[in-house]
């Protein structure tokens, strides 16, 4: 597979491959972790699309019509506005039979078009409008019944969240991404103009299922805060919901896949093989009384509150949960920022050997990193577990003109990763030199 990014927030370009393990290094707001939710975005956006593809029109619809009244019933009262009644009737089945029914998009157009009108003459904030027109336009796109109105609408919710409505690079006039499969007749290619979606093209049956998003291993003990959290778009339809604090979809995609080890029969270990149970020196399960989740610990004999363990047992405790519950797989890819991360550089080897038999195994890894130890990790590992041929390199750094990140394909050059990364590091090793200087 590839990735390939012009003009998409930090990024002016990348040309990334996906056929293993892919690693890409840099500062901080070097755009790395722009890539990670692109790319989530985009595997989610036509992997829910194809879902909703095999929806009948009507439970596509009913779907898009709810997101209008939550908003409608959010902002207006049926006592006060008796036009509201009219206009978006109850139940809501009254307002959705006579819609599944119009072929004619004239009509479609008009009683939509009535709507709008409405909601143009209300008094509200211009921002508040235009979400009542997305809304409109997600119903017209329903009606269109095609798979790639449903992806245009899945890539508006997942930009939307990810990047706050911040998708397109500044002052720039085209922003795309395409992500080709390894098919080469099968691929999503995607247009945005002024921050929305613009054009949807897609080609071929090929497509990764899903794909799982990691920034932080400490989610594990603010599980149920995030599993209560609400989206971008929840915020938005539920005005009520505004206490509960708001979470991109990646965060609580994860929360829900994390969660979902408690589905998991109780002695599954599929992740013996990389030795996860040994490392961490216990497993994380649910309770079965309380359901919650603990750490069983083996060496101390006991249940422990993730809030107990260190950060580091939490790192490997991810990839142990992530496995038994099945969420990771040859067409569901991994994407991870920063892994090393309250890792120890011991342990930052240790994790990179992971990831490595990971990617042997068939899933697709993508990762980005500021850590030397880790980038040699992964190339030792490599080499060892013989992956070497489908590890690939990059590095993003930043123009000075245009303050957007190209990133490189340095796969045969490594000393430019190396020579970025602990160039920080060498500044400050002449300690007389030091002492010289000072005041």
């Amino acid at each position: 597979m590839k990735l390939k990014i012009r003009n998409i927030n930090k990024i002016k370009t990348a040309d990334i491959k996906l056929d293993g393990l892919t690693v890409i290094a840099g500062a901080n707001s070097s755009g790395k972790s722009t890539v990670g939710k692109l790319l989530f975005s985009m595997v989610k956006s036509q992997a829910n699309a194809e879902f909703l593809n095999h929806q009948s029109k009507e439970e596509k619809l009913r779907k898009r019509v709810e997101e209008l009244y939550k908003r409608a019933n959010g902002c207006f009262s049926r006592y006060d506005d008796a036009e509201l009644a009219e206009i978006l009737p109850l139940p809501i089945s009254r307002f959705i039979a006579p819609l599944v029914e119009l072929t004619d998009k004239e009509e479609i157009k008009r009683r939509l078009g009535k709507i709008s009108s409405w909601i143009e003459s209300k008094d509200i904030s211009p921002r508040v409008k235009s979400l009542f027109s997305q809304d409109i336009d997600n119903i017209s796109i329903a009606l269109g019944d095609s798979k790639a109105a449903d992806i245009a609408s899945e890539v508006r919710v997942f930009t939307e969240s990810e990047f706050m409505n911040k998708i397109c690079s500044y002052k720039t006039k085209e922003s795309k991404a395409k992500l080709e499969y390894d098919n080469p007749n099968s691929f999503l290619s995607l247009e945005f103009a002024d921050d929305l979606i613009n054009q949807v093209y897609f080609e071929g049956d090929d497509y990764l299922s899903d794909a799982t998003y990691v920034e932080s291993p400490l989610y594990l003990h603010i599980l149920d805060t995030l599993l209560y959290a609400a989206t971008y778009q929840e915020y938005q339809t539920r005005p009520m919901m505004t206490f509960r604090g708001m979470v991109p979809i990646h965060i609580k995609d994860l929360a829900n896949k994390l969660h979902a080890l408690q589905m998991v029969p109780s002695g599954k270990e599929s992740q013996s093989e990389y030795g996860l149970s040994e490392l961490m020196g216990g497993r994380f399960a649910f309770d079965k009384d309380s359901k919650v989740l603990k750490f069983f610990s083996e060496r101390m004999g006991m249940e422990l509150s993730p809030i107990n363990i260190a950060s580091g047992i939490k790192t490997f405790g991810m990839v142990q949960i992530l496995l038994e519950t099945q969420v990771i797989g040859n067409d569901k890819i991994l994407i991870w920022d920063e892994p090393e991360n309250h890792l120890h550089p011991q342990w930052q080897v240790t994790f990179a050997e992971l990831l490595v038999k990971l990617a042997k195994r068939g899933i697709p890894v993508i990762i980005s990193t500021h850590s030397p130890y880790f980038v040699q990790g992964i190339r030792y590992f490599s080499a060892k577990h013989d992956l070497e041929t489908f590890t690939n390199y990059y590095l993003a750094e930043e123009e000075e003109d245009s303050r957007l990140s190209v990133i490189h394909d340095v796969k045969d050059d490594l000393n430019q990763i190396f020579s970025k990364l602990a160039a920080p590091l060498n500044a400050i090793m002449n300690v007389d030199e030091a002492r010289r200087n000072r005041n």
